[in-house]
């Protein structure tokens, strides 16, 4: 009865695991870029504006 559907769980979780485990390289740089992603489009509109300033100016003085 229970006993056999705790083992099915169990069995089921070893294989998600193992899953997870052969491509947790793969996970990680999905996270890693999609993180980098999100600071970019937050950060994305103070640096370009800080840029587009700076630029503004260095371009001022040089013409």
């Amino acid at each position: 009865g229970g006993g056999s559907c705790l083992g099915k769980c169990a069995y089921v979780f070893k294989l998600i695991f193992k899953e997870i485990k052969d491509n947790i390289f793969i996970y990680i740089l999905s996270i890693i870029y999609l993180s980098v992603c999100v600071m970019n489009k937050i950060f994305a509109k103070r640096t370009l504006n800080k840029i587009g300033n700076y630029s503004f100016v260095t371009s001022e003085t040089h013409n």
